[in-house]
């Protein structure tokens, strides 16, 4: 998870020096506890150009991701 760089945020629950940000509205929580919390009042609506971003990308434009582990073990495993 991200951590935080603006000494300014707080918990969106608690108002406590937050470590993480939803990953639906990006708004910065600092434990599970106040992130279940705050899941049930989440609104992704409240950051659209996110969102707006990631519809703008076709699938021609996603590459898949390669995962070199993945690929070095199915090698290995194919010769033995």
């Amino acid at each position: 998870m991200a951590s935080l760089n603006c000494s300014t945020a707080v918990c969106v629950i608690c108002l406590e020096k937050p470590k993480y940000r939803c990953p639906a509205c990006r708004v910065p929580y600092c434990s599970l506890t106040c992130f279940r919390e705050h899941k049930e009042q989440c609104n992704p609506e409240t950051h659209p150009v996110e969102k707006e971003i990631g519809s703008h990308l076709t699938a021609k434009t996603k590459k898949p991701v390669e995962n070199t582990v993945t690929r070095k073990r199915t090698e290995f495993l194919c010769r033995i």
